[in-house]
Order: structure tokens, then C-alpha cells, then sequence
């Protein structure tokens, strides 16, 4: 008895529950409006109901420009495959310093935009600016990035 009374309890542990990372379940998605065909979605869906979102708190949305797109802004093959090369070395310079949660993306009207949730905000200044700028040479993009800590921003993709 005792023992119990005055033996050292375990520190509750405070963070992320596992796993951090859940997996990978894309869903492509076609966007409509009143219109009719307005964009694909392709995202992550073992993210709904992700139960570590306040500790992945900072939202990042990086926005290319399309430059070779068809009838429906989408973008032709080859320039699908431009947009996948610059979006694996976008995804490679978040992750540098971040843990990082790819959502998905987002292509509609001549655009596409890659999501991404982080822990904590820690770019280099200088470093990112001369990453975005080499982009830029490729494809006008733009980098936002803000403190969503409900993932307010992708609630209309995942729940």
C-alpha cells in the first residue's frame, strides 16, 4: 500500500498521438459549380478526422500557374508532368525543416494548388527566397502560409 502511496507516477505525455503520419489514401476528385466542370482534387483522405491537427497547426498552399492547358484549363500531359516535378521538389524544400502532412492539391482554372500542414513555421528567409525564385523561372507561383490550428482551410476536402 505504501508502495502505491508514494511511488513516482509516469509523466502524462503531452503531443502528437500515433501515428503521426496516417497513411496515404488519395481520392481524385472532380470539382463542379453551377456550371458544371470546374477542377480535380487529389487528397490524402486518412485525413479525416485526424486527431493531431493542433499540433501540425501552419498551413502552406504553394499556387502555380498553368502555362500549356487545354479547353478546360486543365493542364496538357506534358505540362502535368512539369507541375508533378515541381511539386515532388516543393514538397522536398518544405520537408528540409519541417515535419510535414501533404494533403493533396488542388487543379481548376488554369492554376494548381499544393497543400500542406506543418508543426512549426522554419524557413530560412534568404534560402526560400532563392528556392522560390528558381520556380519562378518555371512557373509564377505563390507561397502562402498561415496558422490554421482546426485545418479550417481544407475543410471543404477532408473532415
Amino acid at each position: 500500500m505504501f508502495k502505491k502511496l508514494f511511488s513516482k507516477k509516469e509523466p502524462k505525455k503531452y503531443g502528437p498521438t500515433e501515428p503521426i503520419y496516417p497513411g496515404e489514401l488519395f481520392e481524385v476528385s472532380e470539382i463542379t459549380d453551377d456550371n458544371g466542370f470546374f477542377g480535380f482534387s487529389n487528397i490524402n483522405k486518412s485525413y479525416d478526422n485526424y486527431p493531431n491537427k493542433k499540433y501540425f497547426p501552419w498551413w502552406i498552399q504553394v499556387t502555380l500557374e498553368l502555362k500549356d492547358i487545354d479547353d478546360r484549363k486543365m493542364p496538357t500531359e506534358s505540362e502535368a508532368q512539369i507541375l508533378n516535378e515541381l511539386e515532388d521538389k516543393i514538397e522536398k524544400f518544405v520537408a528540409e525543416k519541417h515535419k510535414t502532412h501533404f494533403i493533396g492539391r488542388v487543379t481548376q482554372n488554369g492554376f494548381r494548388d499544393i497543400i500542406f500542414y506543418v508543426d512549426q513555421p522554419r524557413f530560412d528567409q534568404d534560402k526560400t527566397n532563392i528556392f522560390f525564385d528558381q520556380i519562378q523561372e518555371i512557373r509564377r507561383i505563390n507561397f502562402t502560409m498561415e496558422k490554421d490550428i482546426n485545418w479550417n482551410n481544407v475543410s471543404g476536402l477532408i473532415k
